[in-house]
This record gives structure tokens, sequence and C-alpha cells, in this order.
């Protein structure tokens, strides 16, 4: 019997000694170098990366793990890291993370209590980080038209009530301004048509101008859309003309109309189906030619209909402004089984007051709409019209605002002969910076910049 619990007795002194350094995570720090229970932890984990960027690891005592969750930008960055580690008191480890290694594969470290004797070794875990980017907007710039020489209400501003961008520069009528601070850089080359009148501008998503030009400057043909292929100091050349048809009014553009595929599109007159010409282009050749009826009438007397793509793609993503009776309307559709039968969807507007219109976007008729793609979602970018007031709105196809026009609207007098307001879209490539840009002649040019972020 003495024999007996003698073994036990052994057995179970063994069994404390393979044990000394226990998962048990309910235990105080302040007990752990005593007892042995947390005597080898790795306490905290950071995976240096270049410069100053960092990886903080999530640390698993259940599984001895340690999660690196990275981002795309971080993973060629992880092959050659080291690591800064915060152990038990008294603890070591090996190997040295000090030294780099390959984080993008398992790594292993075993920690030493002080006792030297109890060991518990971690592995790393790349993972890839799943983080959801939101586009945030804000106020870039506001000026009066006055401000910047543009005429004012009181005065003739006919000569400025078309915008569009060249490159970095924003264009109004024949001035050009830097597109971030609204400063004047000079005037726009207008050299082989200078005895033509504009009827219409815009550019494309990749800051490509363009302008419809005729020798009255009204909705009769020869009609020509000229484009700057070499920036808005140098001539103009010759990019669409038509001798039977006026396709100079609200035009719009997407993609890039030079290099690629690129889409121009124009009113095509009025019509009990709004008639509209869609220019394709192939690296600024011709590549199509698509005649789209858009089922709501533009001959109406309500003066104006525009379409606007997203894309360089004629089947994708569009936005449609419409006039109708006390207001407007705004559509959208993707693709389009024939020109003539386009499945389109309404946009709900959100104006609110007794300006609201029928379908709430406003109760005057005078309005735009500029179509782009950013943070890979289709938006609509429109200005819109009370009697009393101005509207500015980026909405997207299910109809949420990033842009409410309830927090844009501008006191503004109209009287329903005012010039057709204009809106438009740039795209900082470099900085992945998106600006919306609306005039309404005679009375202001504002800004507003789209940047992506994880917060």
């Amino acid at each position: 019997m003495k024999t007996l619990l003698k073994s036990l007795a052994y057995a179970a002194l063994a069994g404390f000694v393979l044990t000394g350094c226990s998962d048990d995570d309910t235990v105080s720090k302040g007990d752990d170098v005593e007892r042995g229970d947390k005597a080898c932890r790795i306490e905290s984990f950071v995976l240096n990366l270049d410069g100053e960027a960092t990886i903080a690891g999530d640390v698993y005592d259940y599984d001895k793990s340690i999660d690196l969750a990275y981002t795309t930008d971080q993973l060629m960055m992880m092959k050659s890291a080291t690591a800064t580690l915060t152990l038990s008191e008294g603890a070591t480890v090996s190997p040295d993370p000090s030294q780099p290694a390959d984080y993008t594969q398992p790594v292993s470290f075993t920690v030493t209590a002080k006792d030297g004797k109890t060991t518990r070794t971690y592995t790393t875990k790349p993972v890839e980080k799943v983080v959801e980017l939101f586009t945030k907007i804000e106020v870039a710039n506001s000026k009066t038209t006055t401000e910047m020489g543009l005429g004012s209400v009181t005065t003739s501003a006919s000569e400025y009530k078309f915008i569009g961008v060249s490159g970095d520069k924003l264009v109004i009528g024949t001035k050009v301004f830097d597109y971030k601070t609204f400063e004047p850089v000079g005037e726009l080359n207008m050299t082989g048509y200078t005895d033509q009148k504009l009827t219409g501008m815009a550019n494309d998503h990749a800051g490509n101008l363009i302008a419809a030009v005729t020798p009255t400057g009204e909705g009769t043909p020869p009609t020509t859309i000229i484009c700057w292929r070499n920036g808005w100091d140098q001539a103009p050349s010759e990019y669409i003309k038509s001798e039977s048809s006026f396709i100079g009014k609200l035009i719009s553009a997407g993609g890039n109309i030079f290099e690629g595929q690129g889409i121009v599109s124009a009113m095509g007159g009025n019509g009990p189906a709004g008639a509209h010409f869609v220019f394709e282009r192939l690296d600024g050749n011709a590549n199509g030619f698509h005649a789209v009826e858009t089922k709501h009438p533009s001959n109406d007397g309500n003066w104006s209909q525009m379409i606007s793509p997203c894309s360089s793609d004629p089947l994708g993503t569009w936005f449609m402004f419409e006039s109708v009776s006390g207001g407007s309307e705004i559509y959208t559709w993707t693709g389009w089984s024939a020109p003539n039968s386009i499945s389109m969807t309404q946009i709900p507007g959100v104006v609110d007051g007794i300006a609201a219109g029928p379908a709430k976007w406003g109760n005057l008729t005078l309005g735009a709409v500029r179509g782009f793609t950013y943070n890979n979602t289709a938006y609509g970018a429109l200005i819109t019209t009370g009697w009393g007031a101005s509207y500015i709105s980026i909405v997207d196809t299910n109809g949420e605002f990033l842009l409410n026009p309830n927090e844009t609207n501008t006191t503004t007098s109209h009287t329903g002969s005012e010039a057709i307001m204009q809106i438009t879209y740039a795209y900082d490539e470099e900085k992945n910076e998106g600006y919306v840009f609306v005039l309404e002649a005679g009375v202001f040019v504002k800004s507003w910049k789209l940047t992506v972020s994880a917060e």
C-alpha cells in the first residue's frame, strides 16, 4: 500500500511539472510569475513594416496563435519585416524577432519563462483584412460669378453659361480657372472657331474638354462638336460634325474620348419620345452611333431633357434629367435591348417644403445631370431648381443620396427664362479624388470633393 501511494504522489508531481506554463487566463497577472501559469506569454505583438507602418497582431492564448490582419498594400512589405514583442516578466523568445522574416507565411516563436524550463510556442498567421471603404464628400469651393469676373444677375452672363473641365482646369465660357482654387489662369483657345458661338460644353471622365458650336449660337445646323486634344491653351479640332442636325444642346460625355472608349451624347431635337444622339468612340475614332429614345416627351413645352453616361460603356449606367410640368424628374437605367426600348427607374426626390414640385426635385423646370462612377458606384450629380432656390445633389441608382439637395439649397430668384444650369465632374487619378462643379450663370460657381475613407 505504501508503494502504491508513493507511486501516485510521484505521478502527481510529474504532472505539475509538465503543465507548468498553463493556458489558464483567469489567473491575475500578479500571480503569473509566482505560479508560472503565464510566465511564458507574448503579451503584445507588433509587426514593423516599411517606414512607420505597423500591424498590431491579435494574440490568442487558447490556440497560441497571432493573427496579422493586413491590407492589400501591406502584403508585399510583410515579406521582409521585423517584430516587436512584449513578454511575461523575465521571459525570453526565440528566434530573435528583430531579424527580418517573411510574415506572409506562418512564423513560430518560442517563449521561455525566467525559470529556463517552461515554454510556450506561438505561431503567426496572416489574415487579409476586409476594409469597407466609404465615399466621403465635402465642400471644396464656392464663389459668386461676380467674384470670378463672370457677370452677375444684373449683367449679361450669356457669354459664361457653359462649364467644363480640361485637365486640372475649370473652363466657364472662354475663361479658364484652376479647378481647386478658382483662381483665373487664362483664356480658352478658340483658334479656328472664333467666328462660331458656343451652344454647349462638357468633358469626359478623363478631363478632356468638348464644346458644341454653331455659326449663330442657335439651335440650327450645321453643328460642330470640337475638342481640345492637347489642352485648353492649344487650338481645338473637329470631333463630330452634322450638316443637317442640331447636336449642340445639353451635351455630355463619358469614358475617355481620345484613348480607349468614350461616349458623347447630345439632345437630338424635340419630339414625343425624347430623341438623343449617342456617339460611341474607340481611341478617338467613330465606333458606333445610337439614336436613343427615352419614352419621355421633349416637345411638351418644358424645355429640357438630358442624358449622361456614368462610364465609357453605352450599355452601362445612365442618368436622365427630365423637365415636367411644375418641376423635374430623375431617371436611371442600365443597358437597353434596342435604342427605343429602355427600361428606366425613377429616382425619388427629397426636396422639402412648398417648392418640392411633383417629384420633390424642385418646382421649376431648369436643371442638368452629370453621370459618373466613383469608388465603384454609379452616381448622378444634379442641379435642380425651385422658383426661389437651386438644389445640388448626388444620388446613386438606388436613390441613396451622397449629397442631399436640402443641405445645398441656395436662395436664387428665378424668372424661368435663365440659362440652364450646368454641372460637371472631374477625377484626379493621382489622388483618387473626384470633383463635382456647378454653375448657375450670373449667380455662383460651387464645387464638392469626393474621397475614399475607411472611417
